[in-house]
């Protein structure tokens, strides 16, 4: 069915009215592409179910696949989506389409406007924290403007606060659709204010009498999220069978656990021989502040030798590039280029959920746990500071953990138990031992914590009959 906009050609109001605030801030250039782009755009909303209000990431994933059928070039597919992102973005800052469009624009800022004038000490606050990285400045803000809307509603103020207000507060933000990690983020962040406000003497009762520990939400596991088999295969051929740079470097990025950050970075020199001529990516130091080499095979090594040829082509100079990833003006591609080139990969698939950048890194750890590399060993590839980072993708690997599980069931089975004692003529020490283990090891496989209390209490139990035994002098 056509939408309101199939009389208006070539734009609808809303998009004309978007380039035109912009159109004195943009280049030439970036003006003439976004104008294209949302031309495309307002042509597809004419033929499409759709109206402009109701788009979401799977529906501009449809748009994509509608251009892709138009015969347009995929750098001139990803700039149009790219666009529309900009576009919708756009309006939902300016109240133009509704709250509802969550899954293109997911700043809880964007979605709740959270636009409140904060007041003089946050503000002073808030300054002491500009050396700070970007994004920890941004996330205390966004925590300072929803906890003085909070106080506005409420009409509370420093000095009237009391634990049960912060109680109400966080289930304030429960209340208002923001998620676990940011629930039990917020209450961090007022502690480090209120303590400066106690400094300072604008408050009398102490941080922690105000936002005990046993309130704060506990943070969720910050389990890896590896793509399906199935996918991860469609995704590589797909990626070795196009001749386009970006998705070359995804394609890296999938056979070397990089970061999105480290492969910008990556200099054109980047591989490395030992004395056995074995070859090793020398990965930038970018997080942690760990230097570390990563194994390579022939395939990654072939990509790695295509992306220096591209790049040569980009520079254009006689000396070599700095970088490997160099786009056609000779500076590195932008990170939103690897992200939309991701999103036009999840189109071509047909993919129902959002893969990201970093599920490659996760992909990567998971298929070496799953083909038998050591956690040691993975640490040291993916450059963990400490083994516990390491060890959450050994609690991950879904394939691997249902055979062991099954693999379990079966060596616990009335069958199988039996076997344990075959060479004994009798109740022994080792036999115990095995029992014990076989326990063990179940619930290292098992997650659901009461089944995990019916294993210790099994353990319990043959602890006391070894123990009576022994009494009774049967060894």
């Amino acid at each position: 069915m056509p939408n309101q906009f199939s009389n208006r050609p070539p734009f609808c109001d809303y998009l004309e009215a978007f380039q035109d605030k912009f159109k004195n801030e943009w280049s030439e250039h970036h003006y003439r592409t976004t104008k294209v782009g949302l031309r495309r755009l307002d042509n597809w909303l004419k033929v499409c179910p759709y109206e402009l209000e109701e788009l979401d990431w799977k529906k501009l994933l449809e748009f994509h696949r509608y251009l892709a059928t138009q015969g347009i070039s995929i750098n001139a597919c990803r700039k149009s989506v790219e666009a529309a992102k900009r576009a919708i973005r756009w309006g939902i800052e300016t109240n133009q389409l509704p709250q509802k469009i969550e899954e293109i624009y997911t700043s809880q800022y964007g979605k709740n406007n959270w636009d409140i004038e904060l007041p003089e000490l946050s503000k002073e606050f808030l300054d002491r924290l500009e050396g700070t990285r970007r994004g920890s400045y941004r996330s205390h803000s966004h925590t300072h403007r929803v906890f003085h809307t909070f106080l506005k509603e409420k009409k509370l103020t420093y000095r009237r606060l009391r634990p049960e207000h912060m109680v109400t507060f966080i289930k304030y933000l429960n209340l208002k659709g923001f998620k676990l990690q940011t629930r039990s983020t917020m209450p961090g962040h007022l502690k480090a204010y209120f303590r400066w406000l106690k400094d300072k003497k604008k408050m009398s009762r102490k941080a922690d009498d105000l936002i005990p520990s046993d309130i704060i939400p506990k943070k969720p596991k910050n389990l890896p999220r590896p793509i399906a088999p199935e996918i991860d295969r469609k995704l590589q051929d797909l990626l070795e069978n196009t001749d386009d740079q970006i998705y070359k470097a995804i394609l890296l990025i999938r056979r070397s656990g990089l970061r999105i950050s480290e492969c910008r970075l990556l200099k054109y020199d980047c591989i490395e021989y030992d004395i056995q001529g074995r070859a090793s990516l020398i990965v930038p130091i970018v997080k942690l502040n760990i230097e570390r080499r990563v194994p390579l095979d022939t395939k990654t090594i072939e990509i790695i030798k295509y992306l220096q040829e591209e790049s040569c082509k980009n520079w254009k100079k006689k000396s070599s590039p700095d970088y490997l990833l160099l786009n056609k003006k000779g500076v590195k591609h932008r990170y939103e280029a690897y992200s939309n080139a991701l999103t036009e990969i999840c189109s071509r698939l047909e993919v129902d959920k959002w893969i990201n950048l970093h599920a490659l890194r996760h992909t990567y750890a998971t298929s070496l746990l799953s083909a038998g590399m050591s956690i040691v060993s993975l640490k040291e590839v993916l450059g963990h500071k400490s083994i516990n980072m390491s060890l959450r993708y050994a609690k991950i690997t879904p394939e691997k953990v249902n055979k062991e599980y099954q693999r379990a069931l079966d060596n616990m089975s009335d069958q199988q138990i039996p076997n344990l004692f075959k060479d004994q003529a009798k109740l022994t020490t080792g036999a115990f031992y095995d029992l014990s283990t076989a326990i063990n090891r179940q619930m290292d496989l098992v997650t659901d914590p009461k089944e995990q209390k019916k294993l210790k209490l099994l353990l319990n139990r043959l602890s006391k009959l070894k123990m009576e035994l022994g009494k009774q002098g049967i060894e």
